[in-house]
């Protein structure tokens, strides 16, 4: 057994290596947790670690009450393949030429537009956004036609802040600075807090936009696998920062992009723990939160008491991608961004944030959020359905906690890029899984927004684009 492999690995080759040999037969529930916690002589939560592998890497189905059960289909292993799909090491980044390929059918007119993540204009109160536009060049133009304060307007800073009035740790006016849109928040705070050559610890899947900025900053990856229920693996991310392998943290803790999930008060909770035992820079990407379908959607940063996490957010996805606003805190690492934000791009227009800040104020926003989450449920509780009926047999999708987004297996390890150009022949744009991740992983998967209302067009092409999987199966 390698011995450089963490505990729960272990223990799920171990039983890799029992369901190959047919030990375990599919379909055949394997022991409860408690029995192989005992077997094993490690925690219950090891235990749950392990399976949670094992069914990401394709062997085991766990069913919620029941257990894990053995997949009737086993993955293929290659010859000299290691069992493990995640083996804690840095990589570089060259996503980009790939990332640009797959973005440009956003702009072409005729199709369906399933690729990028974006609620629909018509969930957004667009008319009540001019409408307040207009009054505020009439009220307002020298405001609107100067620079703002390189922080922000003081207003909308102050409106973001009451935001925070339930963290554990509120954030104050002077806390945070405005930035043009989520992107630039992203990209300060690795300027910040990492130089060239540095590793990041990522999660895997995660958000091409950030393997982008890594590969245009010339950073490195590390990355941590992640769990469609349960979010990055808190053990391995803790081995990584105990050997001092990486310089910083790109996670998303609420509807994470493309996996859904919301981590659990107490994972939250456990990962700023961990950031600030082991002083390692949190950057938290909390652009979606807005959009978390009910319970509890606090950021990481609510409870982060000794300022290591660098909390960045916008109103592209839940209000108008157009307005290009964003805001970051960035607690002990205040000062260095602001003056990294000045010498990039000095300040950001005044007029988006005239604009939220009154929306905000009116109690308008809440509002919109309350009605925005309704839709987007119901629209991703309708693609999933849809899915599930005209794709071919062994596609995986899950309910995600918030967010447009669908994370789908394709079965058979097919390869999504080829279906990618299959569907665009067809008029369909979809997102393939390989450009979130660094590595080699996710090729069998592919993202689609579930952003627009389903109409009878949409749902007749999703069924084409099932068909097309279907062919791509049996091709």
């Amino acid at each position: 057994m390698a011995q450089d492999l963490f505990l729960y690995e272990n223990i799920s080759e171990q039983l890799t290596a029992h369901i190959r040999s047919g030990n375990y037969q599919p379909g055949e529930r394997l022991p409860s947790v408690r029995a192989l916690s005992k077997l094993f002589g490690v925690s219950i939560n090891t235990v749950i670690q392990s399976l949670r592998k094992l069914e990401l890497d394709g062997y085991v189905d766990i069913r919620e009450r029941s257990g894990a059960f053995v997949c009737a289909a086993l993955p293929s292993v290659r010859s000299g393949q290691s069992v493990a799909h995640f083996p804690l090491l840095p990589v570089d980044v060259s996503l980009s030429e790939d990332i640009l390929r797959y973005m440009e059918p956003h702009t072409r007119a005729g199709i369906l537009h399933l690729g990028i993540a974006l609620p629909a204009a018509e969930l957004m109160p667009v008319p009540r956004i001019m409408r307040l536009y207009r009054e505020l060049t009439r009220r307002q133009p020298q405001a609107v036609w100067d620079y703002s304060h390189p922080n922000g307007v003081a207003s909308f800073a102050r409106q973001l802040s009451h935001r925070s009035l339930t963290h554990e740790v509120p954030l104050a006016e002077h806390d945070i600075l405005v930035t043009n849109g989520c992107m630039e928040a992203i990209e300060l705070a690795l300027r910040t807090v990492t130089r060239r050559g540095d590793v990041v610890a990522v999660e895997t899947p995660t958000y091409y936009g950030s393997l982008l900025a890594l590969e245009v900053l010339q950073r490195r990856a590390l990355e941590i696998p992640t769990h469609y229920r349960d979010g990055l693996c808190l053990y391995s991310l803790e081995q990584a920062f105990k050997r001092g392998q990486v310089k910083a943290c790109l996670v998303s803790c609420n509807a994470q992009n493309p996996l859904g999930f919301c981590l659990s008060l107490e994972r939250k909770r456990k990962l700023v723990e961990l950031a600030s035992r082991y002083q390692v820079p949190l950057i938290e990407n909390d652009i979606w939160g807005d959009t978390v379908y009910s319970g509890d959607s606090l950021p990481a940063k609510a409870f982060d008491s000794e300022g290591m996490v660098i909390y960045c957010s916008s109103f592209s996805k839940s209000l108008m991608p157009g307005l290009r606003l964003g805001w970051v805190a960035a607690g002990r690492f205040h000062g260095r961004l602001r003056e990294l934000k000045q010498i990039s791009s000095i300040t950001t227009a005044a007029a988006p944030q005239l604009l939220v800040g009154r929306l905000m104020e009116s109690g308008g926003y809440a509002q919109h959020l309350q009605q925005l989450r309704a839709r987007l449920q119901a629209q991703v509780q309708t693609m999933i359905e849809i899915v599930r009926q005209s794709f071919p047999a062994g596609t995986q999708v899950h309910e995600p906690q918030g967010g447009c987004v669908l994370w789908v297996r394709l079965p058979d390890k097919q390869d999504a890029r080829m279906l990618f150009e299959r569907a665009l022949e067809h008029g369909i744009h979809v997102f393939p899984g390989s450009v979130f991740s660094a590595g080699v992983n996710h090729s069998d998967f592919l993202r689609l927004n579930a952003g627009s209302p389903v109409t009878a067009e949409t749902e007749a092409k999703l069924r084409c684009l099932g068909e097309l999987a279907g062919l791509s199966q049996s091709g």
